[in-house]
């Protein structure tokens, strides 16, 4: 049965790519492949979920195009052959002029108290405790591995270890300083690699990656991963969905570019 997934909060990832860019200077003016970044978790973790997983969702909030292009490299759905297990969920929304307050607090407010801000999105972290929950109830969750930072999925932690699954933190590299209420909560915690990091960053121009552009967003080709770096898993015949996708994009344009 394949019932690990992973769920990753997309501010908090875009939050680390940033908090990494300013401690590694050679990260700067690079993108991060979400689709290698997934396939190193598969590959490096191993020992958690013996390869085999259901899906990868990344939440991303409704009208954060500009941050989502800035920093991470798409997919292309249409292409054969791109896309491995991988779901983009589009909920809540994103604050007015929150870009700005977002490199604020990152850049002036010390670690420890940057929890007690309030969020630039809505409704993201709702959604996913839904999401989870409904796996954990109805015992399709074994591991729930999460990309988040925020102390408010200490409760969902407890909970999915009631219901008898594991709960793991993941995070992009050192340079974010984890919350250590939240490690406690959770049965394991794993960062990325540096070579794992160098392997996951693209820093050529979009046309020498295979990349094109749709709308607002840089969309990645087709990408070649070796036998190694493939998930190594199969789906069952039967399988009801096992999450309430929201179909379609319809941004709001409410951030601005700093």
């Amino acid at each position: 049965m394949l019932a690990n997934y992973f769920f990753i909060d997309g501010s908090a990832l875009m939050a680390q790519i940033r908090q990494l860019q300013r401690a590694e200077p050679a990260y700067r003016n690079r993108k991060l492949c979400v689709r290698k970044f997934i396939s190193y978790q598969i590959t490096a973790l191993q020992a958690l979920h013996n390869r085999s997983h259901k899906r990868a969702t990344f939440y991303f909030a409704n009208g954060d195009d500009y941050n989502i292009n800035e920093y991470l490299l798409l997919p292309d759905h249409s292409i054969p052959g791109s896309k491995r297990d991988i779901h983009f969920k589009y909920c809540g929304h994103k604050l007015k002029k929150s870009a700005e307050f977002d490199k604020f607090v990152e850049e002036k407010v010390p670690p420890k108290f940057q929890s007690r801000f309030s969020k630039s999105e809505k409704g993201i972290d709702i959604e996913m405790c839904c999401d989870a929950l409904r796996l954990a109830s109805a015992s399709r969750l074994e591991r729930l591995f999460i990309l988040t930072n925020d102390s408010d999925f200490i409760p969902l932690c407890r909970t999915i270890k009631e219901f008898g699954a594991n709960i793991s933190i993941i995070h992009l590299s050192r340079s974010n300083p984890p919350n250590e209420e939240l490690l406690r909560e959770a049965d394991t915690y794993d960062v990325v690699l540096s070579d794992g990091l160098d392997d996951m960053f693209h820093a050529l121009p979009l046309e020498a990656e295979g990349l094109v552009e749709i709308g607002t967003l840089p969309i990645e080709a087709e990408i070649e991963l070796s036998i190694e770096q493939r998930p190594q898993s199969e789906k069952p015949d039967t399988a009801p969905s096992d999450l309430i996708t929201v179909a379609g994009l319809s941004p709001e344009k409410d951030d601005e570019p700093l």
